[in-house]
């Protein structure tokens, strides 16, 4: 199967929020929604998918910890709140793992989450939580 001639996100320097090790976790993200959806038409699709899926929950898990480890280090006020969205990223991307292993429609729905929250999350949240640390002389 041929890959896609362009990824769905492409990282650039829009995307970098200043921190080492939050800039690497979220490169590597970038790869993986990257991966799943160069193995959108593979024949052996659920088997990608599930790989692809297990890696992202777990680099998702060392990264929100990370990202919630900065933000207590630095006394970020809205802490909770952030956390929260990444509980709901968790939850809302089970769901859609959950149908789309032998539907498309959802799998392109997943898809569609992954790289619209990916986005949204660095480009509103994440940037408020970095300069909030820069401010503070914490990153």
């Amino acid at each position: 199967m041929a890959a896609r001639n362009r990824p769905l996100i492409e990282w650039d320097d829009a995307l970098t929020l200043g921190d080492e090790t939050i800039d690497r976790q979220h490169k590597r993200l970038v790869e993986l929604i990257n991966q799943m959806d160069d193995n959108r038409d593979a024949p052996d699709r659920e088997m990608q998918v599930m790989r692809c899926i297990t890696c992202m929950y777990l680099h998702a898990k060392e990264h929100f910890w990370d990202e919630e480890a900065f933000m207590a280090r630095v006394g970020y006020p809205d802490r909770d709140r952030h956390a929260e969205l990444h509980r709901q990223f968790v939850r809302r991307t089970h769901e859609l793992t959950d149908c789309c292993l032998t539907d498309d429609a959802p799998y392109i729905e997943l898809l569609d989450f992954l790289v619209a929250w990916f986005k949204d999350h660095v480009a509103t949240e994440d940037l408020r939580l970095v300069a909030f640390a820069k401010g503070r002389d914490a990153c």
